[in-house]
């Protein structure tokens, strides 16, 4: 069995990505149906993750070296990302479709 195998069946549609720390902003417009985001390891700062509008959202933390396991969301533009160190972090996402 291969690693594609194992984690993407039934999916034949993958699309990877890396954002760059920010001071916030919404993720690309990327159609889905599973995500997966994980921080890079080389990371200084923490990002936060979350879903809202206006001054209110809701966040989790996602450490250096750290991902959020597969979870079911229709596009990626639905998450906002802030991480305090500016460009220097980076966050990758793995969609399948």
């Amino acid at each position: 069995m291969t690693y594609r195998h194992d984690l993407s069946d039934p999916f034949d549609y993958n699309v990877f990505g890396v954002i760059t720390g920010t001071a916030g902003s919404w993720f690309p417009s990327v159609d889905a149906q599973l995500a997966r985001l994980q921080a890079w390891s080389t990371n200084i700062g923490s990002f936060f993750l979350g879903v809202g509008s206006g001054s209110s959202y809701t966040t989790w933390e996602l450490d250096a070296g750290y991902d959020t396991g597969w979870f079911g969301i229709d596009n990626l533009n639905q998450l906002y990302a802030r991480n305090s160190s500016g460009s220097s972090d980076y966050l990758s996402y793995w969609i399948q479709k």
